[in-house]
């Protein structure tokens, strides 16, 4: 099935796409004009909403879409606290949506690349988006496994390559294989990630690997809000 979702074309503004700096955590901002979808909420903490407050329009508290990517607490925790100062139309999650749907914000189009059927495994059934826009391709992988990765990359299912990857699982080792750098070629890795975390993420292993192919690393822990503009 195929979604589609018509919003923002009569507005002006830029197109904006924020990872934001949530904790040990994920969640960003997508925006086109006054049109603002969010892939994940970031943990209980709240610090979503900080990123929210930050850089939503003055006077807007409406958000046109939310795409879950699974329902580990550090991906969707934010959600009710958001909701208490934000209207949220439309929620989707990886039990809802499926490979080849299609959704239009704005400006960007973005399609679901997983998954294709759910097995049950909350990790391996992250949803996984291919967003683009004027400004590019960005990647969005939730926490999926290496063997996702790997299953999408050699049975070339990723329908794009190049552009800014949101690193899987926060740089965890049982992701961001070879297979998905050689395949996708990211120009950047972005690592949502909390500092100083009790899981040791990110993982030497995938520092590495990015290191050796030579591939711009960048990390929330760092750098706090991360934003592209078009």
């Amino acid at each position: 099935m195929v979604v589609l979702i018509w919003w923002g074309w009569g507005w002006r503004g830029k197109d904006e796409i924020v990872v934001c700096d949530v904790g040990q955590g994920s969640g960003a901002i997508i925006m086109s004009g006054r049109t603002q979808v969010l892939v994940d909420t970031g943990p209980e903490s709240g610090k979503m909403l900080d990123c929210l407050e930050k850089y939503m329009p003055a006077g807007d508290k409406k958000i046109e879409a939310l795409i879950i990517s699974h329902g580990d607490i550090d991906h969707m925790g934010g959600l009710e606290k958001i909701k208490k100062y934000y209207q949220i139309e439309q929620i989707y999650s990886s039990g809802e949506i499926r490979r080849n749907d299609v959704f239009r914000w704005g400006k960007y189009v973005a399609e679901v690349v997983w998954p294709e059927v759910i097995t049950g495994d909350d990790n391996a059934d992250s949803v996984v988006l291919r967003v683009e826009s004027g400004g590019g391709i960005f990647w969005f992988l939730g926490d999926i496994t290496a063997e996702v990765e790997q299953y999408l990359s050699w049975r070339s299912l990723w329908g794009g390559v190049g552009g800014v990857l949101v690193a899987s699982h926060h740089g965890s080792k049982t992701a961001t294989s070879n297979e998905l750098l050689e395949t996708l070629k990211p120009e950047e890795v972005i690592i949502s990630v909390g500092k100083n975390n009790r899981y040791g993420h990110p993982s030497q292993e995938v520092i590495d690997r990015l290191i050796d192919q030579g591939i711009k690393i960048r990390r929330t822990d760092e750098e706090g809000d991360i934003m592209y503009e078009w």
